[in-house]
């Protein structure tokens, strides 16, 4: 019985030992020399649970740590270890001002090519037409230059509007011949008693004559101003051997010479000169070439063809200045045309 009873106590003492230390046993017995294969294998799973048991009290461990003040921690060895603040820029409340950025340099376009001048038109009375047959021979010969014309009416001007109205003919022929250039000569017929645009009569080198005269000369002006003419050549009279035509011709003269300045395209040709020696007529004259002649038929207003060639010889002088004209040797490419003369019946 006490054997019995001993052999208890033992089995029991090993048992709790066993079991109170389960895993230290089933180590130990592992590394035995007799253990089976099973036996290995379950110490090797002891191993596994116990490595998991360490690991999750780690995270355990960390989990429970104070995490605002780990942050403020860091904060504060990050804010230690920046370099100085720059100084804070104060708020300006002026208002700004835009930069101007330097001006770009304009463009400059090219220049058009102008279209060249090649239709002619001569106007006036009886004395423009030896002029206008002199300019067209020039324009010809020299410039190659065919669209020509010369339009006149004897015994007229711009008083007799009643006898022969310019102003309808020649807005005619500035529509129908569309003219670059108008020569203009007037005031042969003109020194006579006038009725102005009121219907008033105005007698001959009054101040109210020479008013009615000067509102005839400027709507004249505003006719030829007008497209398609781009220059207009007002021949001014030439001083005459009779002393009563050139006490008009000076009053007639200026008045073309004061209106031609309100009218950019009008240029105002003085021809007074150019027929005078000393300020007094002078019959004979030498033209470009050196020749020698009269300058004037007997009755002192009609040019001679001698006359008429110094005449438009002043013209052509004045367009090659202008450039409307360009010198002999540069050919203008147009075609030919007959040039025509018209007298109006």
């Amino acid at each position: 019985m006490k054997d019995r009873d001993f052999l208890l106590i033992v089995t029991s003492a090993t048992l709790i030992l066993i079991f109170s230390n389960f895993t230290l046993f089933i180590k130990s017995l592992a590394s035995s020399k007799f253990a089976s294969p099973q036996i290995k294998q379950a110490a090797d799973q002891l191993k596994i649970e116990n490595y998991r048991k360490n690991e999750q009290a780690f995270w355990s461990r960390i989990k429970d740590v104070n995490t605002d003040q780990t942050n403020t921690t860091l904060e504060n060895i990050a804010v230690e270890n920046l370099p100085e603040d720059k100084p804070k820029q104060v708020a300006d409340n002026k208002p700004k001002q835009d930069i101007k950025k330097p001006n770009k340099q304009p463009t400059i376009p090219k220049s058009k090519v102008e279209k060249p001048y090649s239709r002619f038109l001569v106007v006036g009375d009886s004395i423009v037409l030896d002029v206008g047959v002199q300019l067209q021979s020039t324009l010809q010969k020299s410039y190659k230059i065919s669209y020509t014309k010369i339009d006149y009416k004897i015994s007229t001007g711009l008083n007799r509007i009643d006898y022969y109205d310019w102003y309808a003919r020649t807005n005619q022929l500035i529509k129908a011949y569309k003219p670059d250039v108008l020569v203009v000569m007037f005031g042969g017929n003109d020194d006579q008693d006038i009725t102005d645009f009121q219907g008033k009569y105005r007698r001959v080198l009054t101040p109210e004559w020479k008013q009615a005269y000067r509102e005839r000369v400027e709507k004249y002006a505003k006719l030829v101003s007008s497209p398609p003419v781009r220059k207009v050549y007002w021949i001014g009279q030439p001083i005459s051997s009779k002393p009563r035509y050139s006490k008009f011709f000076l009053i007639f003269n200026e008045i073309y010479r004061e209106v031609s300045k309100n009218h950019p395209k009008i240029e105002y040709i003085s021809s007074w000169e150019k027929f005078s020696v000393g300020g007094k007529f002078a019959p004979i004259l030498a033209d470009k070439s050196g020749k020698r002649g009269y300058v004037k038929a007997n009755d002192g207003v009609h040019l001679t063809p001698h006359g008429a060639k110094i005449l438009s010889s002043l013209v052509i002088e004045k367009m090659l200045l202008d450039k409307i004209l360009k010198p002999p040797g540069k050919k203008p490419v147009v075609p030919k045309l007959k040039p025509s003369v018209e007298k109006v019946n």
